[in-house]
């Protein structure tokens, strides 16, 4: 019987090869959730702002000038066991924010073919509201992440596929 080959693996993944010569991406997590915090101004989608967590991939991670090169999402993080993706949602926003807030579904989608993990969105308007300290993790990781707010239209140009999916779909739920 044949079985997949594993090529690489960390914490996070696994890098695997089939029989026939494919390679995909087996991630050691679980669904992950990407929650998008808003701050609004007036209504319209220029003047309103979104929380950017700026934070190091967990793979391959790049250093500039001895600094460790950070990317843009939402808030994310990965479901914990017997967890519904609301519960993990509302638990990553407080843990990296410190808002204890209700969210609202975004709807879902696949984060890539390879992976077969499926990311729920979330988003939750925090207008208003005092966070608490947030809860960090104490990793190395989430110790040099930053949480910025950004003008609303800054998700549209972000590489990160959770915010340009997040764009259009809070644009299309907020603003038309």
């Amino acid at each position: 019987m044949d079985t997949d080959e594993t090529i690489f693996t960390t914490d996070w993944v696994t890098v695997k090869k089939t029989p026939r010569g494919f390679h995909y991406l087996e991630r050691k997590g679980k669904d992950s959730v990407a929650v998008f915090l808003l701050r609004r101004k007036d209504v319209s989608p220029e003047t309103n702002e979104v929380l950017i967590r700026q934070q190091p991939l967990c793979i391959d991670s790049t250093e500039i000038d001895g600094q460790m090169k950070l990317f843009p999402c939402p808030i994310t993080g990965a479901l914990d066991e017997d967890e519904s993706p609301e519960e993990a949602a509302i638990r990553e926003v407080y843990e990296e924010a410190g808002f204890s807030v209700k969210v609202l579904s975004l709807g879902k989608y696949i984060v890539g073919t390879q992976t077969n993990e499926i990311c729920y969105m979330y988003y939750a308007d925090v207008t208003g509201i005092e966070p608490d300290n947030a809860q960090q993790d104490g990793t190395y990781h989430e110790s040099i992440s930053k949480n910025e707010w950004r003008p609303f239209e800054y998700l549209n140009h972000c590489d990160y596929s959770a915010c340009q999916i997040g764009y259009f779909r809070l644009r299309d739920i907020l603003y038309i």
